[in-house]
């Protein structure tokens, strides 16, 4: 999950410039007024299992897996499920090649296709209503975005899900690496201790099925297509390899 010394601190300081560059860009395409999630599109409830019941046995093995999580998580976990989740965690696996496409459109697409998703499942939550870890178990102790609202499913592990399948759309070269930090983020509620094992699998599943309805619309084809054609800043503003940060690493 760790990436190379010299390959990390180039690709930090490609994010860094992203990053400056998305503040002073002018917006190029206006998602708001698209609808990437088509209404109704995903039955989640009848796409995951209902959740464990407290007094289940199944419950009590999903609490011992994060117990023992807790028990062997290390400093350098804790560093990595402290990290917040959003389209900016992904830019330093992207790197360069992020400045081929429209940067700021781009999150803008991504960013309003969350907030799409996360309507959606935000109501599902209150269906099942399954208590947090730490909030069934004292001995659990959460780091992290531990807030106490309905665990099941998971709303990280369904929106990496989501981040990681729309932005291999547009860099299929980089899917295996996206989808892996994808996956780990969701491993990571469970390290947490702020998720079960079960909220990770089930979101991971509707966060494909969110991702394929999105997929399967034209209008984020069509908003793919022009974010493909509008380079936000031209290649010349990355340092050249001779400066040390050559963007031949990735």
């Amino acid at each position: 999950m760790l990436l190379a010394q010299k390959s990390g601190l180039a690709k930090s300081l490609q994010a860094a410039t992203i990053a400056a560059t998305l503040l002073v860009v002018p917006v190029a395409l206006k998602a708001a007024e698209s609808k990437f999630l088509p209404e109704g599109s995903v039955n989640a409830v009848d796409l995951i299992p209902p959740a464990p019941t407290l007094d289940s046995p199944e419950f009590q093995t999903q609490m011992e897996i994060v117990e023992w999580a807790q028990q062997t998580r290390t400093d350098d976990d804790v560093a990595f499920v402290e990290q917040t989740l959003n389209v900016d965690r992904f830019w330093p696996i992207i790197g360069a090649d992020l400045f081929s496409v429209d940067a700021r459109g781009l999150k803008d697409v991504i960013d309003q296709s969350i907030d799409e998703v996360r309507a959606d499942y935000d109501a599902l939550k209150s269906v099942y209503d399954l208590p947090r870890p730490f909030q069934v178990n004292e001995v659990i102790d959460p780091v992290g975005d531990a807030r106490p609202v309905a665990s099941y499913p998971s709303g990280h592990s369904i929106r990496a899900i989501v981040y990681a399948r729309l932005l291999s759309e547009v860099f299929p070269q980089h899917e295996a690496e996206l989808m892996e930090l994808a996956h780990q983020v969701g491993y990571g509620r469970v390290m947490a201790g702020v998720h079960y094992p079960v909220d990770v699998v089930s979101g991971q599943a509707l966060g494909h099925a969110y991702s394929d309805a999105i997929l399967a619309n034209s209008k984020f084809h069509d908003a793919v297509i022009r974010i493909s054609t509008e380079q936000s800043v031209s290649n010349c503003c990355w340092p050249s390899q001779a400066e040390g940060t050559g963007g031949s690493d990735s």
